[in-house]
């Protein structure tokens, strides 16, 4: 139900079996006269509420999620899709904040995530560009993510003008995220361009649910050998959520007419999800490229960047270092 955070979930209801009993502690009077052991118990209170806080505003995120989603079937403009399209990119990144705080506390393993990422530049901020595409790359990589369906496009004038790709692995997105937004790229104090970033967590296709389908099978009609009109060999299979429905009738067995039909439901259901998805991560994308007042910046006259957010980073040779980069986005995170 919870997706790539169903164990995360459950690892967290397993550490909040004495939530409940813990609290209970606090309140008798024995444990109270002792400061000690009701500080030890107040101590371990507060860490259990954390958990609690955070597994309550993950699962609300989740099936926000979902209720978001199931929006999308009656939206009646791509205006009103655009808008729903990045509510759900919104609740994507909250649950991804979250079940990463949730890893770190109980020191489990993380969720493997997956996202799409876009940089787009013009001709001086490209050579910004593809140098931190590189950091993002080879940052992402030596974590063990997988980078895939990489994309870029050159110009006319023959430099870079936009980089997009696929990234799979432990906490992509929150790493990822922090770097989002159009910056700026200073050629001088009264010129300067964009080089605009955007990410946003990207859905796999998942297998149809066996509940989610009704089978029913009856006499075929036609050619197709002495099985035919006397046997139940057709199978139609109907998609209950969208309602669309597969009919096998070719071969002489229920079993392979049944394989058939399923392997043309996933396929359809395949390409109508793709299709959703890609509408949603172009509206997303779209949305984060028209941000403003962003606290990353670039200043093409001495070779560096800047970061309001990090004092480290308020002035800093640029590309950075592996390990500067590594530095510079867990301080991010961790803000």
């Amino acid at each position: 139900m919870y997706g790539i955070y169903g164990d995360i979930i459950d690892a967290t209801k397993r550490a909040l079996e004495c939530y409940g009993e813990t609290k209970e502690l606090l309140e008798y009077p024995e444990v109270q006269a002792d400061k000690a052991y009701y500080l030890s118990v107040l101590s371990k209170y507060n860490n259990l509420k954390f958990l609690n806080d955070k597994l309550t505003a993950l699962i609300s995120a989740l099936e926000e999620e979902k209720t978001t989603a199931d929006m999308l079937a009656e939206a009646s403009s791509e205006e009103e899709r655009a808008i729903i399209y990045e509510e759900i990119s919104s609740l994507k990144i909250s649950a991804s904040k979250i079940a990463f705080a949730l890893s770190d506390a109980l020191g489990c393993k993380h969720a493997t995530e997956r996202a799409y990422c876009r940089l787009k530049f013009k001709d001086i901020s490209s050579k910004f560009g593809v140098a931190l595409y590189s950091l993002i790359k080879s940052d992402l990589s030596s974590r063990g993510a997988k980078i895939e369906d990489e994309k870029v496009l050159t110009a006319k004038g023959g430099y870079v003008e936009e980089i997009s790709f696929f990234a799979q692995g432990e906490d992509v997105i929150t790493r990822l995220v922090p770097l989002t937004g159009a910056h700026k790229v200073y050629i001088s104090p009264s010129n300067s361009q964009e080089l605009r970033i955007a990410v946003t967590p990207s859905a796999s296709v998942e297998n149809v649910s066996e509940s989610d389908l009704k089978i029913d099978v009856f006499h075929s009609h036609g050619a197709g050998g002495q099985n035919i009109n006397k046997v139940e060999t057709a199978v139609r299979v109907t998609h209950l959520p969208t309602g669309i429905v597969v009919v096998c009738q070719d071969e002489r067995s229920q079993l392979k007419n049944k394989r058939r039909a399923l392997e043309t439901i996933q396929r359809r259901l395949k390409e109508k999800n793709e299709q959703v998805e890609k509408k949603r991560i172009e509206a997303d994308v779209a949305a984060q490229f028209s941000q403003k007042h962003t606290h990353i910046s670039f200043d093409a006259s001495n070779g560096t960047m800047a970061d309001t957010r990090l004092k480290a980073f308020s002035k800093i040779q640029f590309p950075l270092t592996k390990e500067q980069f590594d530095s510079y986005v867990s301080g991010l995170i961790a803000l």
